[in-house]
């Protein structure tokens, strides 16, 4: 996506995107400063025609600091994940994070968009659904747009808008900020019938556009489809993400049913480097999909990484900038599987074999399906057999990680398999 500003300064002390103006002497945007979050729930932004050829009605919550006085706030339109399939407003993780954000000063919405990949599940009916979420989370900045136009009841500032999300959700906020050429639409996606980019969801005639992208643990279907000059974005990925791809790799929905080869938070990154749009990105090394879900202390860091982004966005210098020694550096080398390993037998019941090309003191992690992660094995050796035999049957990942190389793929856990 393009923006209309052709320039883009040095990010750390000037920001021509910035509307507001931020007192940094202040803890504002930087701390959570206010104790209580007042929440508006299901408000109704929109309708759309969902996978089923229904009507859906299209709600979000909103997350205000409680007494605040400030008349024009920073937004943040976060999407929940959920694999297209699942997910609502209300999960723990997007609900920590509007929260959090909120104690910040911002105004947040968590929304909820049209889900469903109907059968064949394939690249083509996957597609449609990043397309239909798309299109909603359009029209969510839209109602907020409008909003502060007219009734001004939730005092954001319309100039100050951001789009994030987590696995699904980021996916979304990505769409949403770098896909926006006809040129770039796939060609499963028949815009007549399925609707312009903007989409149908809702306050026709107010801008969708928005001035930087929280990315966490998501993927882009194409890192071309950012440009030169484009806004900037902060991600956040795990190594042995094995929902969604840490860097260029299939992606799978339900572990089970491959749909397009994506492009993960490393190679969009990599790429924004190259062609100089800014970016910051953190690695989570060693840890699976959305690891901030489960643990307060992978949110807290979560948190605290995007605060230090959105607040030198402002053109501040956070407090506590501490997440920065565990940044990603570009000293790892993301190598193919197939040229470091034999893993066998696969499908497996009880015990699964991997011999490695090189020997190496490697941290090797099992995931289910959901990203979970069911085990880590720390070998020094070229060989290591595990255990199966408190799995149930299914789809499981394994990845590889030492100081300079990671790898990952898959195996099928099948209880008839003999040893």
């Amino acid at each position: 996506m393009k923006t209309t500003i052709t320039t883009l300064l040095i990010f750390i002390t000037i920001n021509t995107y910035a509307q507001l103006t931020i007192n940094c002497n202040s803890n504002r945007f930087d701390q959570e400063v206010f104790s209580n979050v007042t929440t508006t729930n299901d408000i109704q932004y929109g309708s759309n025609i969902d996978a089923n050829g229904s009507n859906l009605n299209l709600t979000m919550d909103i997350y205000e600091p409680t007494g605040d006085t400030m008349q024009a706030r920073p937004l943040i339109v976060w999407a929940h994940g959920g694999s297209f399939l699942s997910g609502t407003k209300n999960d723990a993780d997007v609900v920590s994070l509007s929260q959090h954000f909120a104690k910040r000063g911002y105004v947040c919405v968590s929304i909820n968009y049209r889900l469903g990949i109907p059968f064949p599940i394939n690249q083509e009916s996957a597609l449609k659904a990043v397309y239909r979420a798309v299109q909603d989370m359009r029209g969510a900045i839209r109602y907020m747009r409008k909003d502060a136009a007219t009734t001004n009841l939730y005092k954001i500032d319309p100039n100050t808008i951001f789009a994030g999300g987590t696995s699904a959700g980021a996916f979304t906020a990505l769409h949403v900020g770098y896909l926006d050429k006809y040129s770039e639409m796939p060609i499963a996606i028949d815009t007549v019938a399925m609707g312009t980019i903007e989409g149908n969801s809702g306050s026709p005639g107010y801008s969708s556009s928005v001035n930087a992208i929280i990315d966490l643990c998501g993927a882009l279907g194409n890192k071309t489809y950012l440009e030169p000059g484009d806004i900037p974005f902060v991600a956040m990925h795990g190594t042995t993400d094995n929902v969604v791809p840490y860097a260029t790799d299939m992606i799978y929905v339900l572990g089970a049913f491959p749909v397009m080869i994506v492009d993960g938070s490393y190679s969009v990154s990599e790429y924004a480097n190259i062609i100089g749009v800014h970016n910051e990105m953190y690695t989570y090394f060693g840890a699976g999909h959305v690891p901030f879900v489960a643990s307060v202390a992978y949110m807290d860091t979560t948190v605290r990484f995007v605060s230090n982004f959105l607040y030198r966005y402002f053109g501040c210098s956070p407090i506590d900038p501490s997440p920065f020694a565990n940044t990603f550096t570009t000293g790892i080398d993301l190598v193919s599987s197939e040229n470091q390993i034999d893993l066998y037998p696969n499908p497996a019941s009880e015990i699964i074999h991997i011999q490695l090309k090189e020997k190496g003191i490697y941290s090797i992690a099992i995931s289910d399906i959901c990203g979970r992660t069911i085990s880590i094995t720390d070998v020094n050796s070229d060989f290591a057999s595990i255990d199966l035999s408190n799995l149930n049957s299914g789809v499981y990942f394994y990845s590889f990680r030492n100081n300079n190389k990671f790898f990952s793929g898959k195996f099928i856990k099948n209880g008839n398999t003999k040893q």
